[in-house]
């Protein structure tokens, strides 16, 4: 999977420690657009590079006109990206990487108060917006309406990402 971060060269400069993390990625390189120069670290290894993308994000948080481009589309929420890919990180920690995204899921389910209905993606950051899912007849099936949600919570990406098959 391929991911690249492009960070205003202007701003890279006043941050040493994070031009030293750009260049930590698989491949950098520096293009010019428009809008000016920009550092951009790639990773075509995606999601393998996690610890040096989470390192990024949190260097550059601060910043504006950060560019993440996940697979060719645009990260539109960066706190909703960091907020997955943090939880990626600590389930590699985990002896069983499905057991922690049902126990991240089952807590948001406590918190939310989340219908008695069987869970559908067992993710944490899809769990409260399921509910909204629509069951009509003429509706898109129920995975196609997952996917879409995974996509704008911006956790289509996780390898951990389980989406139930009931379209029934």
């Amino acid at each position: 999977m391929h991911l690249s971060i492009a960070i205003p060269e202007a701003q890279v400069v006043e941050a040493p420690a994070l031009l030293r993390i750009v260049r930590m990625a698989p491949a950098c390189d520096v293009e010019a657009d428009d809008q000016g120069a920009s550092y951009v670290a790639l990773f075509d290894d995606f999601p393998k590079s996690v610890e040096i993308v989470v390192r990024l994000i949190e260097e550059a948080w601060d910043l504006r006109d950060v560019h993440i481009i996940l697979e060719g589309r645009p990260v539109v929420s960066r706190i909703n990206f960091y907020a997955a890919l943090r939880c990626y990180h600590e389930s590699l920690g985990a002896p069983d990487a499905e057991a922690y995204c049902l126990q991240q899921a089952a807590r948001v389910n406590n918190e939310a108060g989340c219908p008695d209905r069987a869970c559908l993606s067992h993710c944490q950051f899809m769990c409260s917006r399921c509910v909204g899912l629509s069951r009509h007849q003429s509706a898109p099936l129920i995975s196609i309406q997952l996917l879409e949600l995974a996509r704008r919570a911006e956790v289509d990406w996780c390898p951990n990402l389980r989406i139930a098959k009931s379209d029934a």
